[in-house]
């Protein structure tokens, strides 16, 4: 009988040292101020007008365009040192729809991205935010040289997303912002198939952002009745040490598939290639800057080739070029803008210079993953390149 007392009360003291243990945790997790995961959800809604530089689309167009956004983005609170250097961004992910001119020529557009937004000029009650998104946009009526020959400027039904914004986030209450702004937004496929003249939309935009804490609920109901979960962050502070200066050289391998122009009526698909070999200079904690050396192949040079000339050689479809560059450093990624001009090239089909902007993942010390689009002759989409590549760090 002695020793079922003994076993039981040993069995009740080792429960209560759990529960004891269990609430001392609980008692130091609660002190943390940035405990669980600060979210919130976003709605925007956009007009504006159509920068369009072509003929066809004019009438269908001169509505302009209306759209609307739904986003759910991930707050940051400066616990890395990246987030204290973009000023404690946020970034998450977002679905569109909208009203972008004739439904019958255009179709009726939605789309998925990403987005990220770097703050600035923050006030107590008031800051704004630098915003990039990347995505798909699809529900498009695309060119047909039967049943939708006016639309000159979108020659597929899913085509790139693009979108560049400047947003004031005015506090309204601990829950909820108010959003007001200025964006531009850009479809294109990359001459993926043709037409392309893309279509550029300028305006407006306001919207609500509403702030939650995905553990708010989950402690009140199991853990801690009285327990407010904060919905803000409280952004640490700490200073951010000087960026380790360092020189960079890669070497990237690019491809991509084009059209023909709509204008030759061919429906053929031809390849390209970029190998790039690069130089970058890191200077700060977001930027670099850096030169290159370019060489390119565009097989659907040997069609236009061919008809302008009568005959053709593999190394008409070549070029080789130079460029300068821009990098912004975000953690393990990079936004590249580069500007450069032809060394070399059979003609001025491709014009004077071109530009690139990529996105640049590292997935290592020593190699990376690259999505690009090159222009020519200018702003005008050449490819999309689609590639990876090696780099060596000193």
């Amino acid at each position: 009988m002695k020793q079922l007392v003994l076993f039981i009360l040993l069995l009740l003291s080792g429960r209560w040292l759990s529960a004891q243990d269990t609430t001392d945790l609980w008692q130091k997790a609660r002190l943390n101020p940035n405990l669980g995961r600060h979210k919130y959800i976003e709605l925007k809604l956009h007009g504006g007008t159509h920068l369009y530089s072509g003929d066809e689309l004019k009438n269908a167009l001169n509505e302009g365009y209306k759209s609307l956004e739904l986003r759910m983005g991930w707050q940051s609170t400066g616990e890395k040192e990246w987030q204290r250097v973009f000023n404690y961004p946020s970034y998450g992910i977002g679905f569109y729809t909208g009203d972008i001119g004739n439904p019958t020529i255009l179709g009726n557009p939605s789309g998925v991205y990403g987005f990220f937004y770097a703050p600035f000029h923050r006030r107590k009650r008031n800051h704004f935010e630098a915003g990039l998104s990347l995505g798909i946009t699809y529900d498009l009526n695309p060119y047909d040289s039967t049943s939708n020959p006016l639309n000159d400027a979108i020659g597929s039904k899913l085509d790139a997303y693009v979108n560049f914004s400047v947003t004031g986030v005015l506090k309204v209450s601990n829950s909820f912002d108010f959003l007001y702004g200025i964006d531009l937004t850009h479809f294109s496929n990359g001459r993926t198939h043709t037409p392309n003249l893309g279509l550029n939309m300028a305006g407006l935009n306001i919207g609500v952002r509403y702030h939650y804490n995905t553990i708010r609920s989950i402690v009140k109901e199991q853990i801690d009745p009285t327990y407010e979960a904060a919905r803000r962050p409280t952004f640490i502070t700490d200073p951010v040490p000087p960026q380790k200066r360092y020189h960079e050289l890669s070497l990237y391998g690019g491809f991509g598939v084009v059209q023909a122009s709509s204008d030759e009526k061919l429906e053929a698909f031809y390849g390209t290639a970029s190998l790039i070999m690069g130089y970058d200079y890191r200077f700060s904690h977001k930027s670099s800057v850096g030169i290159g050396i370019d060489g390119f192949y565009d097989g659907s040079l040997g069609w236009t080739y061919q008809k302008r000339y009568g005959s053709v050689r593999t190394s008409d479809k070549m070029l080789m070029a130079a460029h300068l560059a821009y990098v912004l450093n975000i953690k393990h990624f990079q936004l590249r803008a580069e500007v450069g001009t032809y060394t070399w090239k059979r003609d001025s089909e491709k014009g004077d210079y071109f530009m690139r902007l990529a996105l640049r993942y590292n997935i290592s010390k020593y190699g990376f993953i690259q999505l690009g689009l090159k222009t020519s002759d200018g702003v005008a989409s050449d490819w999309i390149e689609w590639g990876g590549g090696g780099k060596v760090r000193w």
